[in-house]
């Protein structure tokens, strides 16, 4: 009965590891700038304003995050604060919290962005999202 249960768990172990292996060799090393290169990365912001229009838009840079990289542009203003950029308007379009209680979601290829715009690298090919979200 032992022999059987650990013949089970090695398998299953192996399926893990294959598993594991596979999908860590599918990962694709996407170019990101570095401070002091010149590498122009090329990435895409999808706005979705106060009324749930979605504008996309695309930009070269070679700042190394997405913040700087659109600061630079004039796309996005803000005040850097104890967290960093609290980023009040994005293409123009207001959503300060202090004032009306609304603020911007950043998400990045569609998950939530962890930190803010001035922490989050620029990546080859990824979408930044800027969402108008009120209180």
């Amino acid at each position: 009965m032992k022999q059987r249960q650990i013949n089970s768990l090695l398998s299953l172990l192996s399926v893990v590891m294959i598993a594991v292996v596979t999908f860590t060799g599918c990962t694709e090393d996407k170019p990101t700038p570095e401070s002091g290169q010149n590498t122009q990365v090329s990435f895409t912001v999808e706005v979705t304003d106060s009324q749930g229009t979605v504008t996309l838009f695309s930009f070269t840079t070679t700042e190394a995050t997405v913040g700087a990289a659109l600061l630079a542009e004039g796309f996005i203003e803000g005040e850097v604060g104890a967290f960093g950029l609290m980023v009040s308007h994005v293409n123009g379009v207001r959503a300060d919290y202090t004032e009306d209680g609304a603020w911007w979601k950043v998400k990045i290829n569609g998950e939530d962005a962890m930190v803010g715009v001035d922490s989050i690298p620029v990546t080859e090919g990824d979408t930044y999202a800027f969402i108008y979200t009120p209180a």
